[in-house]
């Protein structure tokens, strides 16, 4: 999601509100990619995903943003704190 600075508190915060949102993180823009905020979201498929998106967009005014798709999970670990 491409936010304006002046907005990202706020704007991540109605996103990390949405259910379907497990992460939401704000991260420095590079020169070639824009996006400053980062949701992770979980869905039966792309479809669905692109939905969510798309409520996220209507309820936030953020219209500027990409989705990734994971293809694959490479490493899954929970963190353990003590043995």
């Amino acid at each position: 999601w491409k936010v304006d600075e002046n907005r990202a508190t706020t704007v991540g915060e109605i996103m990390a509100s949405f259910q379907e949102v497990t992460h939401c993180y704000r991260r420095d823009p590079a020169p070639t990619w824009p996006y400053n905020l980062y949701t992770m979201v979980h869905a039966a498929d792309e479809a669905t995903c692109h939905a969510i998106a798309k409520k996220i967009s209507q309820a936030t005014a953020v219209k500027d943003y990409t989705l990734l798709f994971s293809r694959k999970e490479l490493k899954k670990t929970s963190m353990q704190y003590f043995e």
